[in-house]
């Protein structure tokens, strides 16, 4: 392939690359504001939607800090330690630093599985439309539920309205607890930066470092998880499916759907044993 042919491959990638993950976020926006999902009723004595109203530990502008942020700065780091020896591919005549290409590649592939992740998360909230454990403290409900026409039946969403009046702009959001959008997004994002670790940061010395960081990226998601349970945001069972599915998801873009330019090595390493047969010649010799 001549360099004409290889700078129209790498621009021919980038606008595919821009207009999917456009389209992908652009769906993202749809499932997220314009879609009026489904609002599942209630039992008057369920005592699981009982919780009080509570701020969110980890909030979500923190969420996207942390998701986006430290895999960015940690694949940024790892492919300019791996690739910064190697020789520039011009691009139409620019210069492009070998290791700019391997950071974009891995960032789209993982940006590509942020949407995925996103999408399936809004589509379940809006078709399972479960309340979230403080539907009760925040709709509060005109249903009197010591008549005897309300007990043991299931109460429809058109039946009632809410009439608590602290939090109304959250109204449309108490009825998305399936699945856990943190749990998820964590997930895959954590998980995603440790299967990269241990493929990449492979220099001297670095062993105890990468598991060291893979734990801490494996604990920030699970304490993320958890904090979804304890405030009251979320049923046990929603935050399991959204971690399985930031999980699965993080798998399955990794191994499959991650480009990695390998570097050229000059010099391969000599095995022990190779070494010992070379003395053992010279000697004889």
């Amino acid at each position: 392939m001549s360099r004409e042919e290889r700078s129209m491959h790498l621009l021919r990638k980038f606008v595919i690359d821009c207009f999917c993950i456009c389209t992908l976020i652009a769906l993202v926006i749809v499932t997220r504001d314009v879609w009026q999902g489904f609002q599942r009723g209630f039992f008057c004595g369920d005592e699981s939607l009982m919780y009080p109203y509570k701020s969110d530990t980890v909030s979500t502008d923190m969420l996207r800090l942390y998701g986006i942020g430290l895999p960015a700065i940690m694949i940024l780091f790892c492919e300019w330690m791996l690739l910064r020896k190697e020789d520039d591919e011009p691009c139409f005549k620019f210069p492009l630093p070998l290791w700019m290409r391997g950071f974009y590649c891995v960032f789209a592939c993982f940006s590509y599985g942020m949407c995925f992740v996103e999408l399936t998360t809004n589509v379940a909230k809006n078709v399972i439309g479960r309340p979230r454990p403080h539907f009760f403290d925040l709709c509060r409900p005109n249903v009197n539920c010591s008549l005897s026409q309300w007990q043991h039946r299931y109460i429809e969403s058109h039946e009632f309205e809410c009439t608590g009046n602290n939090y109304t702009d959250k109204f449309n959001d108490m009825h998305m607890s399936f699945l856990s959008g943190h749990s998820s997004w964590s997930a895959y994002t954590m998980i995603y930066l440790a299967l990269y670790l241990e493929k990449r940061m492979v220099w001297g010395s670095t062993r105890i470092f990468r598991h060291v960081l893979q734990f801490t990226a494996v604990m920030l998601s699970w304490y993320t998880a958890l904090s979804r349970v304890t405030d009251y945001k979320h049923h046990w069972s929603d935050v399991l499916a959204g971690y399985f599915t930031g999980l699965t998801f993080s798998v399955l873009v990794w191994t499959w759907g991650t480009d990695l330019l390998q570097p050229k090595s000059k010099h391969q390493l000599v095995s022990q044993h190779e070494v010992c047969s070379h003395q053992q010649k010279a000697e004889s010799a």
